[in-house]
């Protein structure tokens, strides 16, 4: 999908219901959004792996003495415990604004196995056992925030369960004598464990989850001149539908890094669920890497073309073309535009010399439409078309100048070498932030005022 110049009109803004984001010097570059939808999707992928984890819970032994009426006192050992299932029947995430997210599991199984010996004296009893446990419930409260560097946190603020009730099949030779003190077994296998799974779904979110948003990049480098900051401006927010996340979404320079001298405007974004997420991409992201080309010296252009020799006889023409300014890009509801103001310094080239003398300084505007996509998981764009160039002469040394021709001779070399090379870099593009192994589908472009709005699904 492309967000296109003249490609129809978008509805600029949800006139109720809209999320508004930033209001100063602080404001985020890109807003991504996670809807329930992905939620839920992200939902169901940790209670898979946290199911994998409740069943590699290791149950230690149970031993020790026993008084059973007549037979008297005996001791016992319960070893070999070993988890066979852990269904998840029911599973519910909460979204709980300013505290984090609740994930609460319900009415679960479990069944395990191990095996049994009983001493009395010099007589020993060996034998087997089955135990299922049901009405297992689980409830999970994580917190989201960011740590110095920029990075996301999560960890868990409280975690309780309870099991229901638990039923053991004991099996070898005696065994109704396990069955006097059965109860005592049950009750210490049933502490064990509900101990145990608090203590798993901590080390998962510690092993699984934090090293996953962890990989959430903080700075990426895009070539030999620039690299992006993807640092948190703010903790995550929660609200009663979604995540919010907050990225600074600034190009700096590889060789000197210096503050920005404009401001990321606030972005409101309109209520759109459909997708699992969505990334609201500031015009300021743009930009700021327009300023860093700039400043690098890679918008600066040299002209020397044959067709330059026919404005003066017998003289060797060059053109250096330098924007005025950093040329900015500027979002509106289905457009996105750039006018570029270069100023073109013309040279006679002397004969057998390094010298040049200058002729003329031009001033020159077009306007530009910029077409926006997503290349896997890269933001790439393309020059679609411009206007005529409009040459303004700012200054000269010679008598007579050939404007119609200069006309002629800048057009041509605009669309036909400037633009293709324009688009050979624009193609390169640069990369979003997300974490490893995290790719997008069923994406979908709109442009609005100030930004880009790419909705997604994950895969």
């Amino acid at each position: 999908m492309e967000a296109r110049l003249h490609c129809g009109a978008v509805v600029l803004l949800l006139l109720m219901g809209s999320s508004r984001f930033g209001e100063g010097a602080s404001n985020p570059g890109i807003v991504v959004q996670i809807t329930r939808k992905g939620l839920e999707y992200a939902h169901q992928y940790a209670m898979a792996t946290l199911k994998k984890e409740l069943s590699t819970i290791t149950v230690p032994n149970l031993s020790g003495r026993s008084k059973i009426g007549w037979v008297g006192s005996i001791s016992y050992d319960f070893h070999s415990l070993q988890i066979h299932q852990f269904v998840l029947r029911n599973s519910d995430l909460s979204l709980l604004p300013k505290q984090g997210i609740k994930a609460s599991l319900s009415n679960n199984y479990m069944s395990m196995s191990g095996n049994w010996k009983v001493k009395k004296a010099f007589i020993t009893l060996r034998g087997g056992f089955q135990l299922s446990m049901d009405g297992i419930s689980i409830s999970i409260s994580l917190n989201l925030g960011k740590d110095e560097s920029g990075r996301p946190t999560v960890s868990v603020t409280h975690c309780s369960d309870s099991i229901g009730p638990v039923r053991v099949r004991f099996s070898g030779s005696l065994s109704w004598i396990i069955n006097l003190f059965h109860k005592k077994i049950e009750n210490s296998i049933k502490k064990n464990l509900e101990r145990k799974i608090c203590e798993m779904v901590r080390k998962s979110v510690d092993s699984k989850l934090k090293p996953y948003l962890q990989s959430l990049p903080v700075t990426m480098t895009i070539d030999q001149v620039s690299g992006i900051d993807y640092r948190l401006v703010q903790n995550p927010q929660v609200t009663p539908e979604d995540l919010i996340m907050f990225f600074k979404g600034e190009f700096f320079s590889q060789s000197q890094r210096s503050p920005v001298p404009f401001d990321a405007p606030a972005l409101t974004l309109p209520q759109q669920y459909d997708r699992m997420v969505y990334f609201a991409i500031s015009e300021y992201v743009f930009n700021t890497a327009s300023r860093v080309y700039y400043q690098a010296g890679h918008m600066n252009v040299t002209i020397t073309n044959e067709h330059l020799s026919r404005l003066y006889r017998n003289m060797q023409v060059e053109l250096e073309a330098t924007p005025a300014t950093e040329p900015l890009l500027m979002f509106s509801p289905g457009n996105v535009t750039l006018m570029p103001v270069m100023d073109i310094q013309a040279f006679a080239l002397l004969p057998n010399s390094t010298e040049r003398k200058p002729l003329f300084q031009l001033r020159v505007k077009t306007n530009v439409s910029i077409s926006i996509s997503m290349k896997s998981n890269r933001i790439v764009g393309s020059v679609t078309g411009g206007s005529k160039l409009k040459l303004e002469l700012k200054h000269s040394n010679v008598s007579y100048i050939n404007m119609n021709l200069m006309d002629a001779i800048l057009n041509y070399y605009t669309f036909n070498t400037i633009y293709p090379s324009l688009n050979a870099k624009l193609e390169e593009g640069f990369p979003l932030p997300l974490p490893r192994d995290t790719f997008l589908k069923n994406m979908e472009l709109q442009t609005y005022k100030n930004f880009l709005l790419l909705g997604a699904d994950i895969s």
